[in-house]
């Protein structure tokens, strides 16, 4: 089920999803749509992997037929296709450390691309906020019982 909330209500460690149609949503209705189920296993993904731990998933675009667009807060956009979540994530982490080495950070990423990945560098130095946001757990709720 995917809800609407207004921004300040959000959760600062959840990404957006962005793209979809204001009138495809409706309250208590699961979205069928391809990319938004994409978007969802994205960031379930993303938060088992080691990428969780060096860059932050600010927002998922969906608006792109057959593909989803996520940009994260060091400035980097990296596009992934619809059903290969965990492998792309590797292979991001590859680029990743690739970077490092050559004191490089991501621009942008098309892991959507099965071969010779489409990718755009930038000098580390230039990149904006190098250091991803530290994470707070969640708070539980109390349940009166």
């Amino acid at each position: 089920m995917v809800c609407t909330v207004p921004l300040a209500q959000m959760n600062p460690q959840l990404p957006v999803i962005a793209g979809v149609n204001y009138f495809q949503l409706q309250p208590g209705r699961k979205i069928e749509l391809p990319q938004v189920q994409a978007a969802l296993r994205l960031v379930a993904a993303f938060d088992k992997s080691p990428m969780a731990g060096l860059v932050d998933l600010q927002r998922v675009d969906v608006s792109q037929p057959g593909v989803i667009v996520a940009a994260t807060g060091q400035g980097s956009e990296v596009t992934f296709s619809l059903d290969n979540a965990g492998q792309e994530l590797r292979r991001w982490q590859q680029i990743y450390n690739f970077g490092l080495q050559q004191q490089k950070a991501i621009v942008s990423a098309d892991l959507a691309v099965a071969n010779n990945v489409p990718v755009r560098w930038m000098l580390a130095g230039a990149a904006p906020n190098a250091t991803p946001k530290t994470v707070k757990p969640l708070k539980n709720r109390r349940k009166n019982v």
